[in-house]
């Protein structure tokens, strides 16, 4: 029987393949093969990315993004005064933008002086000069042989040094470049050499200035609540791993890294493992529900030193090394990543002891995510926390001051509701949308409802137009942004016509938007601005030093946090507890939800029998088993011999077993 069942299986595979083959040619006949003359017109797997999004765009220039220009002579940044020197320094921060992002690396401050010194010699050796290089064509050797591109030739800079890093360089080529060019092999070998030994750290310009603005001390005990995959872990290590004191052998001081993802965590373990530490300490929990560890001086408050916040965000700063940034880019992943990052943040404010310092960080440029959770941290705080300025310890850093008021501008829908409009309104269906709207017509059928409304062919048609416009962008993405003026007026239609609405107060936001666009998202007012000095905050956008977008502010905590501030963070925690099981949440299936809602629903049906002393049959309970609720799961309940109901999660009940059967049970499964 066996060769037949294999026989059987081995028709099914080849059925399935079959039908796979034919799944879009109903006649059954083979696709006819692809044109080779035409490689690259449409569907080119080696297609690079184009950069340029014009919801993005319109968002960040209604922002005021453009509004002030860096004075080299001056070294700080002017308002701009004319609208042509807003479209340069527009220009210039879009084409930064779409660049690709150059290399940077690292020596570690735990390295000893003179292997430092032999390091920085053979670094000079390598790209210390000017050197003229072939830069092959990005994506591939097929796309480089079919589309018959040409290396160019370039001139490279040297590799300069980042004056407010200690011992860090930024070179003029990317990582791509670096790895694929033969006359840089020896330095790319010996960049992987000097990586795996721990001497050197491949990290980002922009990642490097969190760990140097908490500045922490060899004895200091240092929580990176969002450690993975554990560059500026590995930074705050290198310090604290020293000797406090010459006569110590071993450090004093710990870094305990803590990730929320297990496998990040693992990853974090490897990464670090190189630096052969035993001031480490790594944990796996959700940033936002981190333990307290108290202090004796101040129970109430946390025992570490140096807090670093990092929190997960939308990442629209990334773009020169994640150019999947401009297809996926939507204004409501900022507004829904806000009570997340709001709520980690308060929890590394609580963690703080009293005279630690909390800095908190991000890869976006969208003051949702940055200068609105700083603005709502200092509000809970109630003056346990102040912003510190540290613009004067890093020579050679350009930072833009913070924001003090934006505005808050979102999609109409979900991405989740845009998605399933998508599917109703994508080829096929609009295909067999036409072909019944023309069968109706020569018909001539037309339904009774039209008729007594008096609505006619163009008036269906002009609905139809309004409902599909309704909530969608009236401007694909990939237009090209170009404002005539930066009058708020003009800037704000152009928002309007990406898709984007403005909400001025949060009593305007729409019902069904109020779980994403919280209460915080919005600016405070104009004493709260005064008071919280929002612009000691640090913007760094692409173009001013050649980087990634990044986002800095140091806190130091200068009196306990106050009862209010711990309340507000238990009502973040709940609100966001009630986000993750609501439908606006796309982590739980609908038939959880609807499980865990008809539980709701049962309990309190049962506080009431119990009140009016009701009871029923099993009869009765087996006919209400049978009902649905709307998210088409079945009621399951048990009665007990006292004729209180139970409900259940699966489709059978549970049968009540004697002791004389179950104790035997118990024992053998150790129950």
């Amino acid at each position: 029987s066996s060769p037949l069942l294999f026989q059987e299986i081995a028709a099914m595979g080849r059925n399935w393949k079959r039908n796979q083959k034919n799944k879009y040619n109903r006649s059954g006949k083979q696709p006819k093969p692809a044109d080779p003359s035409k490689y690259g017109e449409h569907k080119d797997p080696y297609k690079l990315i184009a950069g340029g999004n014009f919801k993005l765009e319109a968002y960040y220039a209604y922002q005021g993004i453009h509004e002030h220009v860096f004075d080299s002579e001056s070294e700080t940044f002017l308002e701009c005064q004319s609208d042509e020197q807003r479209e340069k320094e527009r220009v210039k921060w879009l084409e930064s933008m779409k660049s690709i992002l150059p290399a940077s690396f690292r020596i570690g401050r735990d390295v000893d002086g003179v292997l430092r010194e032999r390091l920085k010699k053979e670094l000079e050796s390598y790209v210390g000069n000017k050197m003229e290089i072939e830069v092959i064509p990005k994506g591939g050797e097929r796309r480089t042989r079919e589309l018959n591109l040409k290396p160019e030739v370039k001139m490279i800079a040297p590799a300069k040094n980042i004056t407010f890093i200690p011992h860090a360089y930024q070179l003029n080529l990317d990582r791509q470049t670096i790895r694929r060019n033969v006359s840089l092999n020896p330095f790319h070998e010996w960049l992987k050499v000097q990586t795996e030994a721990g001497f050197i750290t491949r990290q980002e310009t922009v990642s490097m200035i969190p760990p140097v603005v908490l500045d922490p001390e060899r004895h200091h005990t240092v929580l990176d609540m969002c450690a993975a995959p554990g560059s500026k872990t590995s930074q705050l290590l290198e310090v604290l791993n020293l000797p406090a004191n010459p006569k110590d052998r071993e450090p004093i001081g710990a870094v305990v890294a803590n990730d929320s993802d297990n496998k990040r965590a693992y990853m974090l373990v490897h990464q670090l493992r190189r630096i052969n530490s035993p001031a480490l300490f790594v944990t796996n929990c959700d940033a936002q529900f981190f333990p307290l560890i108290r202090s004796k001086e101040h129970p109430t408050e946390g025992v570490f030193d140096r807090v670093l916040c990092d929190v997960p965000c939308s990442g629209d700063g990334t773009s020169r090394k994640n150019p999947g940034v401009w297809k996926t880019w939507n204004a409501l992943n900022a507004c829904g990543l806000h009570a997340l990052q709001l709520s980690i943040a308060l929890k590394g404010a609580s963690l703080t002891r009293v005279g630690g310092y909390l800095c908190y960080s991000t890869c976006s440029m969208n003051p949702i995510e940055n200068e609105s959770v700083v603005a709502e941290l200092l509000r809970a705080s109630e003056g346990s926390l102040e912003l510190v300025d540290k613009r004067c310890d890093l020579p050679g850093l350009v930072a833009r001051p913070g924001m003090s008021t934006w505005k808050v501008l979102s999609e109409d829908m979900s991405r989740r509701q845009l998605k399933d409009k998508m599917k109703k309104n994508n080829a096929k269906m609009l295909a067999r949308r036409r072909e019944w709207e023309e069968k109706n017509k020569k018909e001539n059928e037309i339904t009774a409802d039209s008729k007594q409304s008096g609505m006619g062919d163009e008036d269906m048609e002009d609905t139809e137009k309004a409902s599909d416009t309704d909530g969608e962008s009236r401007v694909p993405i990939t237009s090209a942004y170009k404002p005539t003026s930066f009058d708020s007026v003009e800037l704000k239609k152009m928002a309007k016509l990406a898709g984007l609405n403005e909400y001025t107060s949060f009593d305007e936001v729409p019902m069904t938007m109020q779980k994403r666009i919280r209460r915080s998202c919005f600016p405070p007012t104009d004493e709260e601005a005064a008071n919280f000095n929002l612009k000691l905050c640090m913007r760094i956008l692409p173009h001013d030093m050649n980087t990634g977008g990044f986002f800095v502010a140091l806190l130091k905590k200068v009196a306990p946090m106050s009862p209010r501030a711990r309340k507000t963070f238990q009502q973040l925690e709940n609100e966001l507890e009630e986000y993750k099981e609501s439908p606006e949440s796309e982590g739980e299936p609908k038939s959880k939800r609807a499980k865990v809602d008809q539980m709701a629903v049962a309990n309190e049906n049962d506080a009431k029998g119990k009140e009016a002393g009701e009871s029923k049959q099993q009869s009765t309970d087996r006919e209400e088993s049978s009902s649905t609720t709307p998210g088409n799961v079945k009621k399951h309940y048990l009665s007990d011999k006292d004729g209180n109901k139970h409900p259940t999660l699966g489709r059978d009940d549970f049968i009540p077993l004697s002791k004389d059967i179950f104790e035997p049970l118990k024992g053998e499964f150790q129950l």
